[in-house]
């Protein structure tokens, strides 16, 4: 495979991932814009976003994001923990005054262990009235409750590697949530208080408004436990072209999939071909049958966890904007930190089909259709440009079926797939 259609391959890989919200993300904007709204200061050394937070950080961050840094600095401490620093004792008074934290032991705060994902999905949702007290949840299932609430999701936080980025991206997640039985965003709430300026949270108010009319518009995404879908993916690169057709059926909680696609792609000197293939993937591996080669290829957790969200709602720590259109049709304009998953995607393409060309992503939209409660139809196009190839990648994805109609049908001659890679 010569370079230049390793590089038209990699367009057609960086468009069809735009689809999937698991890739690295860089949530720097989100931290930007939680420092423009007075709730976030970072460190010395700045917002040191590539490292796991400390338990006294967190701590820091819940309180600043409740808008009641000054009431906790006015505090005595009498909390009964012996080992906090004199600035990680404001916010620990708060927190424990206020029932929002516990120590690790009757006399000890533990402040430089670091915060999971776990400890900060418990922090936040008790920051938005959510309890275990209540019922609402337990500490040990605080962040799939925290997912089921929109406040968590796979594209802006690793719980297996729960760092500061991710952090900001929950954060900010967190002002666009009504607390519980209210009506208002906690953002709202906070501006109404006189914690955030008013103008300086208008932009952000505005977006969040529009974001949960497009969370109305498909709210039973989050109970779907099985899709199928249609995928047409078409890409023009003036003497090259590609089309794929592709058949999806996915089992979203035994994270088994199949896929049956066929492929034509046209080259210079009026070469076709035409192929199909047949792919499945359970159990952290994914097996492959091309034109009857068969091969099995083993997946990262995080290769899994993109199979299997790439039909979904758009995390608001990714957008820019949302913009509802007719015929129940939201255009999403991504933010920097979206874009950024862009890098990631084309590392990824890189790896597949070798080294390619610098590519430029000149224009992209994304548009969901939505109908009943569900995305019913998702599109991307993608306009690409590079030293030797430009062109235009479009990705169309239906949903045929949802829930109990769908079955993955499980291939019989998987001890006849070879490992490879």
């Amino acid at each position: 495979m010569n370079k230049l259609l390793r590089t038209v391959c990699a367009g057609v890989l960086l468009a069809g991932a735009l689809t999937v919200s698991v890739f690295a993300a860089d949530f720097t904007e989100c931290a930007d814009h939680l420092k423009a709204l007075g709730l976030f200061q970072g460190t010395a050394q700045g917002y040191e976003l590539d490292r796991a937070p400390t338990r006294a950080e967190a701590a820091a961050m819940l309180v600043r994001l409740l808008g009641k840094e000054d009431e906790a600095r006015a505090l005595p401490y009498d909390a009964p923990f012996t080992d906090l620093d004199d600035w990680q004792k404001p916010y620990v008074q708060y927190l424990y005054q206020n029932g929002l934290t516990t120590g690790v032991t009757e006399s000890t705060f533990d402040p430089q262990s670091m915060c999971t994902a776990r400890m900060y999905a418990a922090f936040l949702l008790r920051a938005l009235g959510y309890t275990e007290r209540a019922g609402d949840f337990t500490y040990r299932e605080a962040a799939d409750f925290a997912l089921s609430i929109g406040l968590y999701d796979p594209a802006t936080v690793d719980e297996a590697r729960f760092l500061r980025d991710h952090v900001a991206a929950a954060s900010y997640t967190a002002l666009s949530i009504a607390p519980k039985d209210e009506q208002q965003t906690l953002l709202d709430q906070l501006t109404g208080q006189g914690a955030v300026d008013a103008a300086a949270a208008e932009p952000y108010r505005a977006l969040f408004a529009d974001y949960a009319a497009y969370r109305r518009a498909t709210d039973k995404m989050d109970g779907v436990t099985a899709l199928s879908l249609t995928h047409a993916l078409t890409l023009d690169a003036g003497s090259f072209a590609m089309q794929s057709d592709e058949s999806i059926a996915l089992d979203l909680a035994a994270r088994t999939s199949l896929s049956q696609r066929t492929v034509t792609l046209t080259a210079p000197g009026g070469l076709e071909k035409t192929f199909t293939a047949e792919s499945y993937t359970a159990g952290g591996y994914r097996y492959l049958r091309q034109d009857g080669v068969r091969s099995r290829r083993a997946l990262s957790e995080a290769q899994m966890s993109a199979a299997f969200t790439g039909y979904a709602r758009v995390p608001v720590a990714l957008i820019e904007s949302v913009t509802a259109i007719p015929a129940g049709s939201y255009t999403i304009a991504y933010s920097k930190a979206g874009m950024a998953r862009l890098d990631a995607v084309l590392e990824a393409a890189k790896a597949a089909v070798g080294e390619v060309e610098a590519l430029r992503i000149e224009d992209l939209s994304v548009t969901q259709t939505t109908a009943d409660g569900y995305v019913s139809a998702q599109q991307v196009q993608l306009v690409f440009s590079g030293e030797e190839v430009s062109g235009t990648v479009k990705s169309v994805m239906q949903l045929v079926e949802q829930g109990g109609q769908v079955t993955v049908a499980v291939p019989n001659d998987l001890d006849q797939y070879p490992l490879v890679g």
